[in-house]
């Protein structure tokens, strides 16, 4: 008698071992896919090509698109003096009194003094 009872409390033991194995095998997989989930959610928010990274470098562009209009400003101004500068002589001495305060041999050059700006 003891005998079919070690038996049957073995059988039981293995049939619960059995499912227990089983139920280890339906889950096994859940880790696995929750540390793929975080890896690829890590990758999508804060990767060097990430959501993150995307909103950065916009901003970025903004900026130097700023730049880039600011140098094209820039850049036609200068255009538009060279072609004056080969256009002739006009334009050179033009910017020649501008800017380096050229008069020529018997001109006569006046400051008009505004008197609201005098300094005592």
């Amino acid at each position: 008698m003891r005998a079919t009872q070690l038996k049957q409390h073995s059988n039981a033991d293995n049939d619960n071992n059995m499912a227990l194995m089983e139920n280890i095998k339906k889950h096994a997989w859940k880790p696995l896919a929750f540390v793929v989930f975080i890896w690829l959610q890590y990758q999508l928010w804060f990767d060097e090509t990430g959501v993150l990274a995307n909103f950065t470098l916009a901003d970025q562009i903004d900026n130097q698109a700023e730049l880039n209009q600011a140098s094209k400003a820039r850049n036609q101004v200068l255009e538009e003096e060279i072609w004056a500068i080969k256009s002739g002589m006009q334009s050179i001495e033009a910017k020649a009194r501008k800017e380096l305060g050229m008069v020529k041999k018997g001109e006569t050059f006046f400051i008009i003094v505004n008197p609201e700006n005098k300094h005592d």
